[in-house]
């Protein structure tokens, strides 16, 4: 599905359940998108420039990138947004952001085992051979 047809849809799902937003006018009155503009938007006809994404995402409360993820795909976690903004922050600092990055992923890792389940490294170590042991002598 094109970007276009995905914002199309999205744009004419967010008028139906906005009854503030329900009409060209209104969202013209609200966004400052002309009304020309939205409804080539909502028809799918024409390419949208960021500008006009970014005053759309506001007059819904949304940030524009939200408005171009297809209907029934999950939002990406806030954890997941919050760790992309700060490694991105530290993006200049290269092992910094490697370290932080391999920190993040075993995080992530850790959070998405049920609980007691063996950690990747866990698992590796308690599949290496074991040295054979004397019995003690009682």
């Amino acid at each position: 599905m094109r970007p276009r047809d995905i914002l199309a849809a999205n744009l004419r799902a967010l008028m139906a359940t906005h009854p503030e937003l329900d009409t060209l006018p209104k969202l013209t009155a609200r966004s400052g998108v002309t009304n020309g503009t939205l409804d080539r938007i909502r028809r799918a006809v024409v390419s949208t420039r960021v500008d006009e994404l970014d005053k759309l995402g506001r007059a819904f409360g949304l940030e524009p990138w939200e408005l171009l993820r297809p209907q029934g795909q999950p939002a990406p976690s806030p954890l997941g947004l919050m760790l992309g903004a700060h490694l991105d922050r530290m993006a200049h600092d290269e092992k910094l952001h490697t370290a932080a990055y391999a920190a993040a992923i075993a995080v992530i890792d850790a959070l998405g085992q049920p609980a007691g389940a063996a950690t990747a490294a866990e698992a590796d170590a308690a599949a290496q051979p074991r040295p054979a042991t004397t019995p003690r002598p009682s």
